[in-house]
């Protein structure tokens, strides 16, 4: 029975009948219909795609050997001349060079439509807005503060405060009125009327608060902006990432997976790294001076973790971790939600919280236990030979 055999390159595919090219074509499926035509009934294709299309018309197809096909790359440059998908070596060679661009090209663009990295800008954008967030509300509050700096001390709002300098500009614009509805007590609203006839700060021009109204509407925007994002993520998390989500937040999940790079980078993690991402400093401080390395690093924001004791700290991190991994494997390779995973976490947690309730007791006193004493002697320093201090300095002269 006569077998050919379909060699696709990135110049276009090749007929081979015994290792020589007997035609040639763009697209294999030109070559499966001459194939028939010629009245083969079995050919050898080069790709598995093509398997499907080669049995759709008729054709017994089979995928080729991996020495077959490494015989045939050897001699690519040669099968596209003689088979006349280029005129020459050089050009060949270039129509190769294009195709590899072109595919490495999408190949990058492929990756970076994936959603999550998405949602790792999207997180670093949230921290981002934070931090900006944070110093111009801040410089705001001091700047305001040279006019009206008893309203500065009584409002731990930044975002509140230039929410009302914006709106009621001098601190002659305060009264009852104006403060009310922005969730004031009236013993408050008191307090700020009574400071204003009273107030220490100084006289404001025209030209400095709208520069301070400029600045604080800047951070309003910010946060509103801000607002959106978390918003975003938060919408994110749950449709990329559910079990990741279910257990650490959307919050800590996000920032997690920003910093491992993605969900699949994530996913392949050991749960010992996860449970110290963030924490690279105080890791390799730990490796150069011997000291203890890290407990946690990301993972210290969840609730769980730094709302408890500290001797406890420790263990639910490595539960959390645990969990993480399990639930990013599960998002990334299954993408179902899994609610056994956050069971797991809330069980385990029980179980640490019930069992280390109370501190470790402190290591002089775990000395003084019974027993201790029955077994190993405590160390003790020889004493010091009289004249071996005075023969080492004689020989080291």
């Amino acid at each position: 029975m006569e077998q050919l055999t379909i060699y696709t390159t990135e110049a276009g595919s090749i007929l081979l009948r015994a290792g020589e090219a007997i035609g040639a074509a763009k697209a294999a499926s030109q070559l499966l219909d001459k194939a028939k035509q010629m009245g083969v009934t079995a050919v050898v294709v080069s790709n598995e795609s093509e398997l499907s299309s080669a049995r759709a018309v008729g054709l017994e197809a089979t995928l080729i050997r991996p020495e077959d096909r490494e015989r045939l790359d050897a001699d690519k440059i040669g099968l596209i001349v003689r088979s006349r998908l280029a005129p020459d070596e050089a050009s060949a060679l270039e129509i190769i060079r294009q195709q590899s661009i072109e595919a490495a090209e999408a190949v990058i663009r492929e990756a970076s439509a994936r959603p999550d990295l998405h949602l790792v800008q999207a997180i670093q954008a949230l921290d981002d807005s934070d931090k900006f967030l944070n110093t111009t509300a801040t410089r705001v509050s001091e700047w305001y503060g040279l006019h009206f700096p008893e309203l500065t001390q009584m409002m731990a709002d930044n975002i509140g405060l230039c929410r009302v300098v914006v709106e009621v500009g001098r601190r002659d614009g305060f009264s009852k009125e104006n403060l009310q509805g922005r969730g004031f007590t009236d013993k408050k609203v008191e307090a700020i009327l009574a400071a204003r006839e009273r107030s220490k700060g100084g006289e404001i021009s025209d030209g400095d608060l709208g520069r301070v109204k400029a600045l604080a509407t800047l951070a309003l925007e910010v946060a509103s902006q801000r607002d959106r994002l978390n918003t975003y993520v938060e919408s994110m998390m749950k449709k990329i990432a559910p079990n990741v989500t279910d257990v650490a937040g959307a919050t800590i999940g996000a920032r997690l997976m920003a910093k491992a790079g993605g969900l699949d980078r994530l996913a392949v993690m050991p749960a010992s790294t996860i449970q110290i991402l963030g924490a690279e400093k105080a890791l390799f401080r730990a490796l150069r001076t011997g000291a203890k390395p890290p407990k946690h690093g990301i993972l210290f924001q969840h609730q769980e973790v730094h709302g408890a004791p500290k001797w406890q700290r420790g263990k639910i991190a490595r539960t959390l971790a645990n969990k993480i991994a399990i639930a990013a494997r599960i998002d990334y390779f299954r993408g179902t939600e899994e609610l056994s995973v956050k069971a797991g976490l809330d069980l385990r947690l029980e179980q640490i919280k019930a069992k280390y309730k109370e501190p470790p007791k402190h290591k002089a006193e775990r000395e003084e236990r019974p027993g201790r004493q029955e077994g190993r002697p405590p160390f003790r320093r020889p004493p010091r030979r009289e004249g071996f201090d005075r023969r080492q300095k004689q020989r080291r002269r």
